[in-house]
């Protein structure tokens, strides 16, 4: 550390064109500046200045050393610059792993604002419906719905995920629209499923909790696939809210039983990070923004 300080202080002597002068500019003693360079010099083993009582010049190896010396100290004030602008303001490039559902239905229409808002953040979506490794992915977050395993990550909480269940209005007219959760057996539903079996779906009732087996001709591992399938029609599905928010407003879904409440609740959706310490700001503001957009689920 003692070295660069010393390599420093031979370029500033350099371009000030006097140990007096670089010494008024920096507001040191001219006596302390001799001594580092005298330091320098010795590391090197070679004389960098000719130095008289009224003047100093650089010597041959001085001058090519400066030369050098220049511009190392150019290119670490350059590195110095990029690191503090990236830790002062939101920029550089942000990996962020997503489930790919969430990242199409609702965080691609909002993408758009954050981009504007943060003109130098570009933005890397890994969508997929495994937990990556951030560490591994070399990824600076991931968004993740449902409850967290224990681990050494971080997560912030973002907000609730609330579903509810929906049909077409053409359904409905057809088949009818239950007023009771035990009806719902008798229609056609379509159903998350990850793995084969049969599906429930659970009611929380004032007096009584009501436990539904559910079929259907169609069933999948997407839910902007069982989407279009209610859309068109194929029957009641039951999906987070913001995955249907602008299909509820034009009516190309209704509610059903909206006054029943469903178990759970609600699923949490989490920021999970490596660490939380030193986030970098484009991070932190990413965070933040989709923390603000979640106060409407």
């Amino acid at each position: 550390m003692n070295e660069l300080s010393n390599l420093r202080m031979f370029v500033r002597v350099v371009d000030e064109g006097s140990f007096s002068a670089a010494a008024r500019a920096i507001g040191i003693a001219p006596s302390s500046i001799s001594r580092q360079v005298s330091q320098l010099e010795g590391e090197l083993g070679a004389r960098l200045f000719h130095r008289t009582t009224r003047k100093q010049s650089l010597t041959e190896t001085g001058e090519i050393y400066y030369q050098h010396a220049h511009r190392i100290v150019a290119d670490l004030d350059a590195a110095q610059f990029a690191v503090n602008r990236l830790t002062d303001t939101p920029s550089g490039t942000m990996h962020v792993t997503i489930e790919a559902d969430f990242a199409v239905a609702f965080i691609a229409p909002i993408l758009p604002d954050f981009l504007d808002r943060y003109p130098d953040v570009n933005v890397r979506i890994s969508m997929t419906s495994e937990a990556m490794d951030l560490v591994e992915g070399g990824l600076d977050l991931a968004v993740r719905i449902g409850h967290l395993e224990d681990s050494s990550l971080v997560a912030r909480k973002l907000g609730q995920s609330h579903s509810l269940l929906c049909a077409s209005p053409t359904y409905l007219a057809t088949h009818g629209t239950p007023i009771h959760p035990s009806e719902l057996s008798t229609h056609t539903c379509l159903s998350f499923r990850i793995k084969p079996g049969k599906n429930h779906w659970h009611f929380r009732m004032p007096a009584e909790e009501v436990d539904v087996s559910i079929t259907g001709r169609v069933n999948a591992n997407s839910l902007s696939f069982l989407r279009s399938m209610a859309v068109a029609g194929r029957g009641i599905i039951m999906v987070p809210k913001w995955m249907v928010r602008d299909d509820l407003t034009h009516g190309l879904l209704v509610p059903v039983l909206s006054d029943i409440s469903r178990d759970p609740v609600g699923t949490p959706i989490n920021a999970v990070f490596a660490h939380n310490r030193h986030l970098a700001p484009k991070v932190r503001a990413f965070v933040d923004f989709l923390a603000e957009r979640m106060e409407a689920l």
